[in-house]
């Protein structure tokens, strides 16, 4: 009876299910007491116009703005506010992304279920976002789908499966148009995996939907009727090789005017800023596994990567796939968020998983030091240590009872604008040169900046513009949000 009763258990408390649960109750934690994050305010302000104004009014603003009139539906559907919303679906969105990760090591490797679910809950890369509003947590969840459906169909050959694959990666490229690179990377792994005689056949039938979606928009753009969005120019542009050699040979021209001393060495300028740029990606990956970089090394070591590389497929296809896509943007913009080399740590996971279990198989007293380890690795990812930035929301909502007219406010973070009240409007956000003409030429009667933590520039910013100081916010971190009006408007006794 006891063993029948174990059965159940195990049966009903599997690895997935595991992953899914721990991972909602990490988003519930980790969303305690914190401030919304810059592109969420950015995502919200806009589901909030779509909520009021329609989809065609947030369609007119331009840029990516799927994840918003996601936002907007879900709020309407469940009555929640906009916040509440985006982060009730970010944190499904996770916790599937955790649970589909811990099926597939469960289906090809089994014995690895466990560690798996571990290594979701644990990885710095990606659970260190869990209390922001991301567009990542769409894009890493329908990425995934899409290539476990990819895979499921390579072993089955069922039509269902490859067109539901190809579907769930074209919801992912609406959340991040980065997810078409898993398009020609699962073309490609037919084309080199599957039986003599098959390999066109089957690479079609794994990219049908994109190719014929994309010789649609293609006619669409040629023939006018539509402008292609600014984002896709700008993605066709870094991945432009051409473009790219001269950003870097102009880049390099005036690094070595600036830092090498000898003509020699000013030649290989280009090359060392191409190669120290490249450099990033890997050290972002490093620094953004953790501790889990020992099994993941130490399974690359222990087994021959042929054996690995052949189990995980189509997975190899898509690391290079998106490592390629990482090369393009940071040689294009000289620059690299943390979180856009995330999807590089979702499709290492296996590879983490299997490492984790050999180590625990060959030292197994490691067992239970190992779970404490995760455990506290998990609470770090969530519990924030930085004292809360109560000071943004104390000025928005200061702002929102003391502006006469909020259209005539400007500040220089959106999150300010946003505790002032998404439905009161009109808070312009702009840099401080765009702040200070404003105020030069009569369209602002008031402002609020922020000055970091030993920053003496925003005192000098506001002599020089002559503005006087109205209440100043002190957060506990030492950062402060200043609420100045021009001199000459004044009102007496003014002051903090």
């Amino acid at each position: 009876m006891e063993f029948g009763n174990r059965t159940l258990f195990c049966r009903i408390f599997t690895p997935a299910r595991a992953a899914f649960a721990g991972s909602l109750l990490l988003s519930f934690i980790a969303v305690q007491g914190h401030l919304i994050n810059r592109d969420g305010v950015f995502y919200l302000t806009r589901a909030q116009v779509t909520l009021e104004q329609g989809l065609a009014a947030v369609l007119k603003l331009g840029d990516w703005n799927f994840l918003a009139i996601l936002i907007a539906a879900c709020s309407a559907l469940t009555g929640l506010n906009p916040e509440t919303a985006a982060q009730l679906m970010n944190a499904f969105f996770m916790a599937g992304a955790c649970a589909l990760a811990v099926v597939w090591v469960q289906r090809r490797s089994p014995e690895a279920a466990w560690a798996a679910c571990l290594v979701v809950l644990a990885m710095p890369a990606f659970n260190q976002y869990r209390h922001e509003i991301l567009r990542e947590f769409g894009f890493w969840f329908f990425s995934l789908l899409g290539l476990w459906l990819a895979a499921r169909w390579g072993e089955t050959q069922r039509r269902r499966d490859a067109l539901l694959g190809q579907l769930a990666l074209a919801v992912a490229v609406l959340f991040r148009l980065e997810a078409a690179v898993f398009y020609p990377a699962l073309m490609l792994w037919q084309a080199f995996a599957a039986p003599a005689g098959q390999k066109a056949r089957r690479a079609l039938m794994i990219g049908a939907l994109p190719l014929a979606g994309g010789l649609l928009v293609l006619l669409v753009f040629v023939s006018g009727v539509v402008t292609p969005p600014g984002r896709l120019v700008y993605y066709l542009d870094a991945a432009n090789p051409l473009r790219t050699i001269g950003i870097l040979g102009e880049a390099g021209r005036r690094m070595s005017d600036l830092v090498f001393p000898y003509t020699f060495s000013q030649e290989e300028a280009g090359y060392v800023l191409f190669f120290g740029l490249l450099s990033i990606i890997p050290v972002k990956f490093m620094m953004m596994t953790g501790l889990l970089l020992v099994p993941l090394v130490w399974q690359l070591g222990q087994r021959p990567a042929r054996d690995w590389l052949t189990r995980w497929q189509p997975l190899p296809w898509a690391l290079l796939a998106y490592l390629l896509t990482l090369v393009a943007f940071v040689t294009h913009q000289f620059f690299l968020a943390g979180r856009y080399v995330s999807m590089l740590h979702w499709l290492t996971v296996p590879f983490v998983a299997g490492g984790l279990t050999l180590m625990l198989r060959r030292w197994p007293r490691w067992r239970i030091p190992v779970i404490v380890l995760a455990l506290a690795m998990m609470a770090a990812n969530v519990v924030s240590s930085t004292p809360p930035r109560t000071h943004i929301v104390e000025a928005g909502r200061w702002l929102a009872e003391h502006a006469p007219d909020r259209r005539r406010v400007g500040a220089d973070d959106n999150r300010i604008a946003y505790h002032a009240g998404l439905q009161g409007g009109g808070i312009a956000v702009m840099g401080r040169p765009e702040l200070a003409q404003a105020l030069a030429e009569g369209r602002l009667d008031m402002i609020a900046i922020r000055a970091p933590r030993g920053d003496q520039q925003a005192e000098v910013w506001l002599r020089e513009n002559h503005l006087g100081e109205l209440r100043r916010f002190d957060g506990r971190g030492g950062e402060s949000i200043i609420v100045a009006a021009p001199e000459r408007a004044m009102p007496s006794g003014a002051g903090r």
